[in-house]
């Protein structure tokens, strides 16, 4: 598929999937995140789609999940996984990036719905149509355990997807599972959106896009292995949005430049001149 075919099916329906060029570097990443496991939390584990045979209670769960994604934002995995496909980001995005710092990981066992986020819309939560997720899969996700989104949603109206206040669940502002991603103050949309929703299956290599204005969400994992995934937040740097999240105040950290954009700084810090439309460096 030709990347002009490729942004115009982006722009339609909210969403892209697509096979990335470089498969040795997911494999790469999920090769660390095992052996991480093996070497603290569940010795012996042999994959990563086992991991529910080993971790049965939630709060254990929680708290092996956490130490593994502070491993992950500490190594700066994330970070490598885009970059090994810089040339396509920055044909799809632009050539000035920044990239997130502490991007989430997910590992949903089958079977439990507290692993899951529910259809949601990041925009309610003040993020931007500016931003994309980079959903990238260490296991297989099959039509029972894949991502759901609701094509074409992108687009519509705030009033035609209304939402509810939801209960936290025992999610507190900054707390573990907040970092991991769960919002403390969750806003439900109608669950019959469900029924217009599709499963986007991924084989590992491959990756899905999406804009952070689709309706999307994983769902209980109706399959029968662990699976796991991180989701990167790539957004241009140039682009209008609120830098500052509730998490992280360093929430994007800069990728690459153009030699245009690396001149400009140049020329605004020497004449202390500031630069509004891009984050602190």
């Amino acid at each position: 598929m030709t990347l002009e075919r490729q942004c115009a099916l982006f722009i339609e329906r909210g969403w892209l999937a697509i096979d990335l060029p470089d498969r040795g570097a997911v494999l790469a990443v999920r090769d660390r995140l095992l052996q991480h496991l093996r070497g603290n939390a569940l010795p012996g584990l042999e994959r990563l789609e086992d991991y529910h045979t080993r971790v049965e209670d939630d709060d254990r769960h929680f708290a092996i999940l956490h130490d593994l994604a502070g491993f992950y934002w500490r190594e700066h995995l994330a970070t490598t996984l885009i970059a090994s496909h810089l040339a396509f980001f920055r044909r799809f995005i632009g050539l000035d990036l920044h990239v997130q710092k502490y991007p989430y990981l997910r590992a949903v066992r089958p079977g439990k719905a507290n692993d899951a986020v529910p259809l949601h819309r990041d925009t309610y939560y003040g993020s931007s149509p500016y931003e994309v997720s980079v959903l990238i899969p260490f296991t297989d996700l099959s039509a029972d355990s894949g991502l759901r989104v609701l094509t074409g949603s992108h687009v519509e109206t705030e009033a035609a997807i209304p939402w509810t206040p939801g209960a936290s669940g025992g999610v507190t502002p900054g707390s573990p599972r907040h970092q991991l991603g769960f919002p403390y103050a969750p806003k439900l949309l109608d669950p019959a959106l469900a029924a217009r929703s599709d499963v986007v299956p991924l084989r590992v290599g491959q990756a899905l896009l999406f804009s952070l204005a689709l309706v999307h969400g994983s769902g209980t994992n109706a399959g029968s292995t662990t699976r796991f995934s991180t989701d990167v937040r790539v957004v241009n740097s140039l682009a209008p949005i609120a830098w500052s999240h509730s998490v992280h105040a360093d929430y994007y950290v800069p990728l690459c430049s153009s030699p245009v954009t690396l001149q400009a700084r140049r020329h605004l810090a020497v004449n202390a001149i500031s630069d509004v439309l891009r984050p602190t460096e």
